[in-house]
């Protein structure tokens, strides 16, 4: 029924929005479904492995195995649609935006993922990413290969590269819980927008 996407960078709160955001509706009444990239599968299992830096990779490869995992994930995705909502934390954008940042060729990322779907909706949250890589610092004791700060300076720059209808930008530097309301009043705005109802 309706498929959206939260994407940002490392730090940006993506994952505790779309938790939350899932809770929220679900609350409403509505069916909801959280998704992620990688995956939990064998491709987006390994791919964890090669962000944590435990096995060497080449670039172009590393890109070649997240769309080999979205290309599963998307069956998923589809099943899950015809049923409800589908939330996922992260999709081609972050392939595009990280590719890009390590040197891989934007163009060519964007025609290795024009397979893939448009989301009906995806919010980006907007984040420095100083105040990005000090919440990581904070909260982790092992840093993936993208969690430098000069790192996050370059997919910044190419997050903000992305236009479209379906593209909405929210200020993540607020309290979680401004940002969560922000995300469940446009999530329910596009819903009436759709005709969609609780169940």
């Amino acid at each position: 029924m309706v498929f959206i996407v939260i994407e940002g960078i490392d730090g940006s709160g993506k994952t505790t929005q779309v938790k939350a955001l899932c809770r929220g509706l679900e609350g409403l009444g509505y069916k909801v479904t959280n998704e992620k990239e990688p995956t939990e599968g064998v491709i987006g299992r390994f791919i964890r492995q090669a962000l944590q830096d435990k096995v060497k990779i080449d670039l172009i490869s590393l890109q070649l195995l997240f769309v080999a995992d979205r290309n599963e994930h998307i069956k998923a995705i589809h099943r899950e649609i015809s049923n409800g909502i589908v939330i996922s934390d992260r999709y081609y954008y972050s392939t595009i935006a990280y590719g890009e940042a390590l040197g891989v060729k934007r163009d060519y990322l964007e025609t290795l993922n024009s397979i893939f779907p448009k989301p009906d909706k995806t919010f980006v949250l907007e984040i420095e990413p100083s105040e990005a890589f000090k919440r990581i610092d904070n909260g982790r004791s092992e840093k993936e290969i993208f969690e430098r700060l000069e790192t996050l300076e370059k997919i910044k720059r190419s997050y903000d590269k992305f236009k479209g209808d379906e593209i909405e930008r929210i200020n993540g530097d607020k309290d979680a819980e401004i940002v969560t309301a922000e995300l469940l009043e446009k999530t329910l705005r596009l819903l009436k927008d759709k005709n969609i109802m609780p169940v």
